[in-house]
């Protein structure tokens, strides 16, 4: 390039103006960019955590005027010996108690129509009796089960999933029986927990909740059906349980007391008669 002696120096200001280097427009640019005012950075939206439920649990009604006595039973033996327990049947007693009864009237409803006459959202029959088993013992399904088809009574078993299909001791139903009922519907399935604990109220808070929860999802799993009833082993329980038993999600569960349905001071404490108090019961029932 040719500069003149005359207007050389300003020519090359003039062109060293317009031909800035890159990196002093940078900084210019900069400058520019911090006298600028700052936005404020946008805000995210944070969702606030879920807010954690117990299942809702619809409670007894008031001023039921129902008395309803709830049988309990455990294995239903073939004959008694020198090994029988006291709160098992045989096969002739279950009969006889059960033909008793309805020589006296009885109507046998279903756990699911018990449920709802207890929580108001139909009347109860005003002889009504509810049939429970405990412990799922095969000689249920050997020796009550037949009987309970021919008469279609309806019944509830108690299961504890630990010991399903079981051959020690007296031996228990195996899934495939228990899907048996599932599927025919005449007995309803409740979960009697996991390894049927001494006493439930001795147990730590993650072990009780493990018993609950581990119970209930392994039945459904294995039947393909809702359960929604517990029983307490041995018929121990405290606030607690109950507790535990709500927020489980069991809308019903049983004790071991001597007493009606209606008498129960939560949906999740109904009492039970042991199946040898059936003349009690039955005459408690009366008093309506």
């Amino acid at each position: 390039m040719a500069i003149s002696k005359h207007n050389g120096p300003i020519e090359l200001r003039q062109r060293s103006a317009r031909r800035a280097p890159t990196w002093t427009v940078g900084l210019w640019l900069a400058a520019l960019s911090a006298c600028a005012p700052r936005s404020e950075p946008a805000k995210v939206q944070v969702a606030p955590p879920p807010v954690l439920t117990r299942p809702a649990v619809q409670e007894l009604s008031p001023n039921l005027l129902t008395r309803t006595p709830v049988l309990t039973y455990h294995d239903i033996i073939e004959r008694r010996d020198s090994k029988s327990v006291w709160f098992d049947a045989t096969e002739k007693e279950f009969r006889g108690q059960i033909e008793w009864l309805l020589a006296q009237g009885a109507e046998f409803i279903s756990l699911e129509r018990l449920a709802e006459g207890l929580t108001g959202q139909e009347a109860l029959p005003k002889n009504a009796v509810v049939l429970t088993f405990a412990d799922n013992y095969l000689g249920f399904y050997k020796r009550a089960l037949p009987y309970l088809r021919k008469r279609r009574i309806p019944a509830a078993m108690f299961v504890h999933t630990g010991y399903v299909g079981s051959p020690v001791g007296r031996p228990k139903m195996d899934w495939s029986q228990l899907r048996e009922l599932a599927e025919e519907g005449l007995v309803t399935l409740g979960s009697q927990t996991v390894s049927h604990p001494e006493d439930l109220t001795k147990l730590d808070d993650a072990a009780l909740r493990r018993e609950m929860e581990e119970s209930k999802s392994e039945l459904e799993r294995q039947t393909g059906v809702e359960v929604w009833a517990l029983a307490y082993p041995r018929g121990k329980f405290d606030d607690r349980c109950a507790e535990a038993a709500r927020a489980a999600g069991y809308r019903i569960a049983f004790t071991e007391e001597q007493r009606p349905a209606e008498t129960a001071a939560s949906i999740l404490l109904v009492p039970r008669y042991v199946h040898t108090k059936y003349r009690q019961a039955w005459e408690d029932g009366k008093e309506r």
